[in-house]
């Protein structure tokens, strides 16, 4: 590790060697200044990107830190001829680049004809374009690779995308959408040799785009134009390979886009932990959501979002055989009126080995849980997506917007815990459990809107309808002993809920002007929600027949109305947007055709929204909005659910609705001259009336737990953001800090317990900007937690970890590629002895080969020391949780790709401007 980071110190050293600088001005015929003209310094030989400035309000610009060598000088700017010039560095004494003027360039398509000119970056209005055929990536590289070449945009390690500073939360394809609303699957499935040209830019809300009134709303999208020969062919790639300990990976993606459609299938199968390609496939192939809950079925109530397992591209745990596919198809008959389909499936077989240790708190004496778990899990997760566009006219659109799921899940697992007060055992458990499940899902949401003339702007009706059916059955064996009593016990036991969920809403709303810039916007909502909760349980060693007393059936139903009355203020710099809003609603709940329990709310659930643009990408932000959570039928539900005999849990009939209130500012600088960016922000949640545990802990060290509301519970958030070039250094820099404040409450033998996390984490990573042939980073992070209980102040702890890596690629010409990373986490909690480092090493090399290199042979080796392990530690309301599960570890593969109708293209510039 010590060698790869003092070789990439002296890597980015060299990067500071005899460099040059240079600048000049960019004016028109008038001499007048052009802002934001892109002057870029390309390679002669192959026209791709070299050095880049861009000019300022002045017409300005300086490129800085130039090596010495010959240029091709490209000056652009929008509607004007681009200027070429022959340069070579360093200057002469004396020489400067001076004034650089440009003519306008004629507009008459019949007249002139300009083609193939690769201009690196463009500013069009709010939009930054980049060619990508300035910028050099190895020959199967994903568009993902070529998104890490380009200033302004960064992707981390996990796959998440940011532009100017902000997250990109959709990746279009040629204007369209592809496999629903997850960004990753197009950047890490499309080949970067497809792609034209990347636009950045900030995507308004279907109203705004049909009204012109900014509404403030927008989301920083990403389009991909894809060359005009990928539109002719099929194109794509299969992969096939082996390796050590029987490990193997196959794969498949086929593309197809034309002017009225596009089509993309992928395929993948492989035993190395890869299940699939998006993050839902992950929550899929887990069981869904519910394998994100504790053992006994009940939700993880908890206060340390970090725990969540893959959010940021932590390797998933277990040994896992996984296959997934997908296809997408998009047809669009004529402009604006646009339909989508695509299909998502996947499925998989893991197996997990697992020991959990954990230090619960009570009242006197706390004590320690230590339990081991072998477990296996079959998956399989069917998903669909559609959506239709159609924009009638200039006045009206039709949005609907579907989906649909169905999942099926087949989990065996046994466990083993037990409970210790001062290292001397009070109980212990057996448990074999037997599940298997099935999910079907289906959303829908239709929306109409009609731009209105004079006062009048907008008039929009919209609906939304969903529902899912869920059949749970459980069987499961328990051998419990508590060792005070000498008592023994042993039961067989079956479980199976049935649950089911129809939603439906509709909400209106029209927009007129008042004056000016100022506009009126009264609305109303309607809606309604069924919940089915039947479940049935008993013993099962002779037959499996329900006992009436465990075996409830529990209807729950809130009907909904939510006046508003909106005033908004928009201009070309800001938008205001003021809400006031009631929701007022009845909750009916009956369990097993008894008296109905039947309540009235009303709550003030006002939001406020303020954007000011002061600056080109400089923005400022504030919002506020409350909500209400009504809760669920398994937490209403007053019957005992004892499949767990350590763990009893009761719902309370008697919860009330989650009142939460929401503050958010934040604070976005994009500089489009040096490419810094930077983004600030502080969240701040308060709950009233929060759903938590209140936890009795009985002689025996057994537990009893019912969910109550407590008074609040409070969070705050804050995090910056840093980027910026060190164009001195030839690097990039970003910086990261989160701060994570949390006070919670629940109870711990009546008594109340007052828990407070506060989670700091401090993130660095540097990259060099030139990756022409070498590709570096370096990174860390610390996340440092400090956990505090009011009800047992010994037990206040601090736990830290502390993870970082180096990357390094080489690419010496068009048949070698060669990689290398290594990762290094390391764990500290002082409840739970001494720390755990965990080292993990990587290489590989690729060799491209016949024709247009089609064909890639790589040879890869994982976790070169053998020492990957999962390691999780959560600090929850009333206990601390270190978990260590089996992951995959050492092994080592050779695979082969070939690549589908791969165009041989001269990558020189051609450039042709022809005047009749």
């Amino acid at each position: 590790m010590k060698a790869i980071l003092l070789y990439l110190s002296l890597f980015f050293s060299l990067c500071v060697s005899a460099q040059n600088s240079i600048n000049g001005n960019v004016l028109d015929e008038k001499a007048t200044p052009l802002p934001f003209a892109t002057v870029a310094l390309l390679h002669p030989e192959d026209s791709t990107l070299a050095f880049f400035g861009i000019s300022n309000t002045d017409g300005f610009f300086e490129i800085k830190n130039i090596k010495a060598g010959k240029y091709l000088l490209q000056t652009a700017f929008i509607g004007y001829r681009t200027l070429y010039k022959e340069v070579e560095l360093p200057l002469k004494t004396g020489e400067t680049l001076g004034i650089l003027v440009m003519k306008l360039l004629s507009v008459n398509l019949t007249e002139t004809e300009v083609s193939a000119e690769r201009i690196p970056v463009m500013i069009k209005k709010d939009t930054i374009e980049y060619n990508a055929g300035a910028f050099k990536t190895k020959p199967d590289a994903a568009t993902e690779d070529l998104l890490k070449k380009m200033p302004g945009i960064e992707v981390d390690r996990a796959g998440n995308i940011k532009a100017q500073g902000e997250d990109v939360r959709n990746v279009l394809v040629d204007g369209k959408e592809f496999f629903g609303n997850d960004p990753k699957v197009a950047t890490k499935n499309l080949p970067a040799d497809a792609i034209k040209k990347i636009q950045v830019y900030d995507k308004k809300s279907d109203e705004s785009q049909l009204t012109g009134v900014d509404d403030g709303s927008h989301s920083k999208t990403i389009n991909l134009v894809l060359k005009d020969d990928k539109k002719q062919a099929w194109f794509g790639d299969v992969l096939a390979g082996g390796g050590t300990d029987s490990h193997y990976q196959t794969s498949a993606k086929a593309f197809r886009f034309n002017k009225n459609s596009q089509f993309a299938g992928l395929a993948m199968l492989n035993n190395i932990n890869q299940f699939g390609f998006s993050f839902k496939d992950y929550i899929d192939f887990n069981g869904g959501m519910g394998s994100l809950m504790n053992g006994d079925g009940n939700a993880h109530i908890g206060m340390n979002d970090n725990s969540f397992p893959i959010n940021f591209g932590q390797p998933a745990t277990g040994l896992i055989t996984s296959g997934a596919g997908g296809l997408n198809y998009t047809y669009e008959k004529k402009k604006d009126n646009r339909f989508n389909i695509s299909y998502l499936g996947n499925g998989a077989d893991k197996k997990l080995n697992e020991t959990t240790s954990t230090q619960n708190f009570t009242t006197n004496n706390p004590y320690t849980q230590e339990q081991s778990l072998n477990k296996n899990n079959k998956n399989l997760a069917h998903r669909f997506n559609l959506g239709w566009k159609n924009k009638l006219d200039s006045t009206q659109t039709i949005i609907i917007n579907g989906n649909a799921s169905y999942t099926n899940g087949k989990t065996n697992s046994t466990s083993f815990s037990e409970s210790f007060l001062n290292d001397t055992v009070i109980n212990n458990l057996n448990n074999f459990t037997k599940n298997n499940s099935n999910a079907i899902s289906g959303n829908v949401h239709a929306a109409y809107m009609k731009k209105l003339s004079n006062s009048w702007k907008l008039f929009k009706i919209s609906a939304d309808g969903g529902g899912s059916h869920n059949l749970d059955k459980t069987q499961l064996e328990n051998t419990a002993y508590y060792f005070q009593t000498n008592s023994f016990f042993n039961d067989q036991q079956f479980q199976n809920n049935k649950n089911e969920v129809i939603n439906y809403s509709a909400n209106t709303s029209i927009m007129r002007t008042l004056k000016g810039n100022f506009y009126i916007q009264p609305e109303i909502s309607a809606g309604n929600k069924n919940e089915l909760l039947k479940r049935d349980q008993g013993f099962s060693q002779t037959s499996e027949t329900p006992i009436d007393s465990l075996s409830p059936i529990i209807t729950t139903n809130y009907q909904w109305l939510r006046p508003a009355i909106s005033f908004k203020r928009s201009s070309s710099k800001s938008q205001f947007n003021f809400t006031l809003q009631a929701e007022t609603g009845k909750l009916n709940n009956e369990v097993s055709n008894r008296k109905k329990s039947i309540t009235d709310v009303l709550y003030f659930t006002p939001r406020l929204s303020w954007n000011y643009e002061y600056k080109t990408s400089h923005r400022l932000g504030f919002y506020y909005e409350s909500s209400v959570n009504t809760p669920n039928a398994n937490q209403l539900l007053p019957v005992l659910n004892n499949i767990n005999l350590l763990q009893l849990y009761h719902g309370n009939i008697n919860l009330k609705p989650e009142y939460a209130h929401n503050i958010n500012f934040n604070w976005i600088l994009f500089d489009q001259f040096s490419f810094t960016s930077i983004f600030a922000g502080i969240n701040g949640t308060y709950i009233q009336d929060k759903i938590n545990w209140s936890r009795n802990i009985n002689n025996d060290f057994s537990q009893s737990l019912t969910l109550v509301n407590v008074t609040d519970d409070y969070r705050i958030r804050g995090n910056i953001d840093y980027s910026t070039p060190v164009r001195a250094l030839g690097i990039t820099l970003n910086l990261s800090v989160l701060e994570t404040w949390n006070q919670g409450i629940n109870y711990v033998n009546s008594i109340q317990n007052i828990n407070t996390n506060f989670i700091q984490q401090y993130s660095l990573s540097i990259d060099n900007r030139k990756k022409e042939k070498w590709d570096a980073k370096v990174g860390g992070k610390l996340q440092w937690t400090d956990a505090y209980y009011s009800v047992q102040h010994s037990l206040n702890t601090t736990y830290s970890t502390l993870s970082y890596f180096a990357e390094l690629a080489f690419t010496p010409n068009t048949h070698w590629h060669f990689s290398a990373s290594a990762d290094v986490s390391q764990y500290n909690n002082q409840n739970f002895g001494q720390s755990i480092n965990i080292p993990l090493l990587k290489a590989g090399i690729s060799r491209y080969f016949l024709k247009a290199n089609r064909g890639i042979i790589t040879l890869e080796a994982f976790d070169i020391l053998n020492k990957n392990t999962g390691i999780e530690q959560i600090s929850e309301l009333n206990y601390l949780q270190q978990k260590q599960s089996s992951i995959i570890g050492r092994y080592v593969m050779i695979t082969f790709k070939y690549r589908l109708n791969k165009f041989d293209n001269k990558s020189n510039v051609n450039i042709k401007v022809n005047e009749r």
